[in-house]
């Protein structure tokens, strides 16, 4: 079993923001007077989240989250978070959301970490309904992080003689809980020590996963994209750094084109560019970085 799993279970945010009536439930196990039963793992919901990320007058990226229950769900969501593998002490500012308990990040001996919410009572996001306010400040990159959500359902009841974190098929669901697990843009570190041609790869990577996770997309202008970075990396190769800094310029600068597009235009047709808000942050962040990592080998070589 996962450190994060027991991590979750045995922490806080299971017995006292996520599952106040677990303390309960356990009490009985202790006194042999609670029979097995069948039991509704959390995962009973459909969302979406919407990720923005902005850079302040500090120089701290802002992270911020909106949660999306669909229709189509058949719980209540009444948990979100987002993980990262960096030092806790690197959430410069995590922020309340109105009527929700937390943020929350537990104290772990090593990553991976969370920052979570909890919802309780009127507060949880039902079928149809969104929520937002989610957010927290980091000198940390954008990057591809997991986010975990969960439906509100009845804690089961544990078979006597079993220990409450090892119910196959719920404590052992997703790494988090027994909700469901997504990939959104959070902070992740970069590679170190830096190597331009290596953060290249990374940047080239990213625009690959952000295709495949419908945050940039048609073919046309990923062929544009990719023209961009292939251009970069030649350059490099050769030793030109110059060259090489002005063709992700060029990159960034067609992406935030389509990326302004996308906002005006949310109806993203199989024959239109687009950018969603996580791909721009994603690619513009990362393309920003290696510009400056550039700039700075420009300079020594004057």
């Amino acid at each position: 079993m996962s450190k994060i799993s027991n991590a979750v279970r045995t922490g806080s945010r299971l017995f006292k923001n996520i599952f106040p009536q677990a303390l309960f439930v356990v009490s009985l196990v202790m006194l042999g007077s609670v029979k097995a039963q069948e039991f509704e793992a959390g995962n009973k919901i459909q969302v979406r989240i919407i990720s923005t990320v902005n850079k302040n007058l500090s120089g701290l990226f802002e992270y911020s989250y909106k949660v999306i229950s669909l229709p189509s769900s058949r719980q209540d969501i009444w948990n979100f978070l987002v993980v990262f593998n960096f030092p806790k002490d690197s959430i410069i500012r995590a922020s309340a959301v109105l009527g929700w308990w937390g943020p929350d990040i537990p104290v772990n001996v090593e990553p991976p970490y969370w920052v979570s919410w909890t919802g309780p009572g009127s507060a949880k996001v039902k079928p149809g309904w969104s929520k937002d306010g989610f957010r927290f400040e980091t000198s940390i990159l954008p990057g591809i992080t997991d986010f975990y959500t969960e439906g509100y359902h009845e804690a089961p009841n544990f078979p006597e003689g079993m220990a409450p974190d090892s119910i196959p098929g719920y404590t052992n669901l997703t790494p988090y809980g027994p909700g469901i697990v997504g990939k959104t843009v959070g902070p992740v570190l970069p590679p170190e020590p830096f190597v331009a041609l290596a953060f290249l790869d990374t940047l080239a990577s990213y625009k690959h996963q952000a295709a495949s996770l419908g945050w940039v997309g048609q073919e046309e202008f990923l062929k544009q994209l990719n023209e961009k970075l292939e251009q970069s990396r030649d350059q490099l190769s050769k030793g030109h750094i110059k060259q090489a800094r002005d063709k992700i310029e060029e990159f960034v600068k067609k992406l935030e084109n389509e990326a302004k597009k996308t906002e005006k235009d949310q109806d993203k047709k199989n024959d239109k560019k687009w950018v969603t808000s996580e791909g721009h942050a994603l690619l513009k962040f990362n393309a920003e970085y290696l510009i400056e990592k550039l700039d700075e080998q420009i300079t020594k070589k004057k």
